[in-house]
């Protein structure tokens, strides 16, 4: 007993990670289907996080939060983790940021119908009427051109509906999200509707911890590391397959 025992914190130290004697709690504003409390595993990015860090010999506990308060809370330790955050110059003041475990593609989604629609560069959208969310962090030259009407929302659906409706020309979004929606609300819909392949952009997406915890280098290394363990090992890939059941 005493010799299996050895012989499996031999084996732990030699991969580089700890028993499971650290807890870390982790906030994150509910996005289905990256994070949320009904979904299955909490959500993708919940469970790519808490896979990774349990390979780094953490426990984990998750908390929902509004974005303001999972920022905050974040920020001043009342939480460790921030589960997913898009990492800029600013924050970088703040925060350590982990290597993305994920990245969100920004595509336009249009009618099959309309077969004369492309997008290769902004020139491309003039004239057309494009549903967009209101405040939402597109690239900067598409948020601020003149030349693409733009038609604000509050929510991606009413985007789709406006598109189904012919109301508008295309909209976009992060084509999980996008799916996601399609196949919740409007599924008979979804054959009538495609993504243009390229993307208007792609964001990156880490954990953080606050540089105000003692901690927060070790952490963050411990996850990227054990990031890579579950790529290689094809642990990763397995919980993007569970998760991405449907296409367009």
């Amino acid at each position: 007993m005493k010799t299996s025992l050895l012989a499996l914190i031999t084996f732990t130290f030699l991969l580089g990670f700890s028993p499971l004697t650290s807890a870390l709690s982790i906030v994150a504003k509910e996005e289905a289907p990256y994070i949320g409390n009904e979904l299955p595993s909490q959500g993708l990015s919940i469970e790519i996080i808490n896979t990774a860090l349990k390979r780094a010999g953490y426990k984990t506990s998750v908390a929902f939060e509004t974005w303001p308060r999972t920022y905050e809370g974040g920020l001043i330790g009342i939480y460790d983790v921030i589960g997913s955050i898009w990492q800029t110059k600013d924050r970088e003041k703040d925060f350590a940021f982990s290597d993305a475990y994920l990245f969100h593609e920004i595509k336009f989604i249009k009618r099959k119908a309309d077969t004369e629609i492309n997008f290769n560069s902004l020139t491309d959208l003039q004239g057309l009427i494009i549903g967009t969310l209101k405040n939402y962090a597109y690239r900067e030259d598409f948020n601020n051109s003149r030349t693409i009407i733009k038609l604000p929302q509050n929510h991606l659906i009413q985007n789709l509906l406006f598109l189904t409706q012919d109301r508008i020309d295309m909209t976009l979004g992060d084509i999980r999200k996008v799916r996601f929606e399609i196949n919740k609300y409007m599924k008979s819909s979804m054959k009538k509707l495609e993504f243009l392949p390229k993307a208007l952009i792609s964001r990156g997406v880490h954990i953080a911890v606050s540089k105000s915890n003692p901690k927060h280098a070790e952490i963050i290394a411990k996850f990227n590391k054990a990031l890579d363990s579950i790529k290689k090992d094809g642990t990763y890939d397995a919980i993007i397959k569970k998760h991405d059941k449907s296409s367009l």
